[in-house]
Formats: C-alpha cells, structure tokens, sequence
C-alpha cells in the first residue's frame, strides 16, 4: 500500500507503516500538512494489522516546524486561533493513542511543531546532528500542541519551562539527556534501525512497558 499527498508520502511494507514528511529541505508543516494529515487519521487506526508505525522527514531534515507564514495569518483571522491550534492538535495526538508502537525518526532539524509531533509518538531515535527546539516564544508564541505537557512530562517541569520561555535550541545528546529521545543512533541507519525496534514488540505491544522496550533494544545494541 503507497499513497502518496503534496506535502506527506505514506506506506504499508511488511505491516510497517512508514509517514514521511515529503517537503524538503525543511519539512515545514503547512496547513496543507494538518490537512492531509487529518485524511490519513482514518485509514491510519483502521489498519489494525499494522505492527508499528515510523514517522521520518524526507532529506536531510525531520523538520523545522510549522511554516510561520501562514500560521501567523491564520492566527489573526481566527481571533487567537483557538479553533485552528485544537485542529491541528487533532490531526497529530492521535498518534499517542495508537495500539501499536509509534516511532519517530529524526535527522537534522526537529524544531516547534515538529518537536510537538516527535512527542506525540512512544519511542523518538535521533542522529548525532539532531538538533532541537521549541522557539515558539522568539515569535510572541507559545507551543500550542501539546508540547508543553509532554517536554515537562518527558524532562520534569524546570527544565522544560527553561527551553520553552527561552526557546533556546539543544543537541541530541542533550535531547537523550531530557529524555526527549531514546537513543541517537548513525543518521545512515536510523530508519533501519527503527525497523529492527519495531520487530522486537512481542504480539502484544504494551505501553506501559515503554522503558522495557527500550532499555533491551539499547543494551542489545551496546
């Protein structure tokens, strides 16, 4: 199965499916993006033999996030935008519900709602050139998806409060540091490896087992 929209391609291969961002080279997340990604929801949960889900960025970038010229727009004509943010919160958090693993795989930039994405998923693999952020605030914003929970949920709340008023950008040794992602991993290997991660689940994926998962994945590979 391979679809592919403007701005995402999508794949079934070996009950693996693969989402990739398909706008480089910076991925930016467009109101086309939100859209399309609220098309594909459906057909996403009703693929129930599905084993995993891995989430990359086409080229050198996951992505740098939402495309400000068109969200600032939008902001102004929505009155604060609350409609549009919930929107766009819709298309993504979903993921976290998934009954199978969800897996994001981030090369170069991750940054804003791209970051809010990476959260929304169980497992997040990086490269060592990764780099991270929630810059929102540099733009009189805030990150309005859910980031915020899941950067304090991830990293306690003083640390994340620190990255998100600040907006400041961080490694990916830093990022595994926060927790913000379970390993780093050569940039050339990681959707391999992210397919080797998601053919350890046993049948039964359990979320609440996420640390297990990961702490014998890693081992195995030190």
């Amino acid at each position: 199965m391979t679809r592919k929209f403007d701005t995402i391609d999508w794949c079934v291969n070996d009950q693996i499916g693969h989402l990739v961002l398909n706008q480089p080279p910076s991925n930016k997340m467009t109101v086309a993006f939100f859209s399309e990604m609220t098309d594909l929801k459906g057909e996403i949960t009703g693929l129930t033999s599905l084993k995993a889900l891995i989430i990359s960025g086409k080229g050198r970038h996951f992505s740098s996030g939402a495309d400000l010229d068109e969200l600032l727009p939008e902001i102004d004509r929505n009155a604060g935008a609350e409609s549009f943010l919930q929107s766009n919160y819709t298309a993504l958090s979903y993921l976290e519900t998934l009954p199978f693993p969800v897996i994001s795989v981030i090369r170069g930039a991750c940054l804003g709602s791209a970051l809010e994405l990476a959260l929304f998923s169980h497992f997040r693999f990086c490269g060592e050139e990764a780099v991270f952020g929630l810059p929102e605030t540099t733009f009189n914003l805030i990150p309005g998806i859910g980031g915020i929970q899941r950067f304090a949920a991830l990293s306690r709340k003083a640390r994340a409060l620190d990255y998100i008023l600040t907006g400041r950008m961080f490694d990916a040794q830093r990022a595994l540091e926060l927790g913000i992602v379970d390993a780093i991993w050569p940039k050339i290997k990681l959707v391999d490896e992210a397919i080797v991660f998601a053919k350890q689940f046993p049948g039964r994926y359990e979320k609440g087992m996420r640390e297990v998962y990961v702490s014998r994945y890693v081992r195995r590979k030190r």
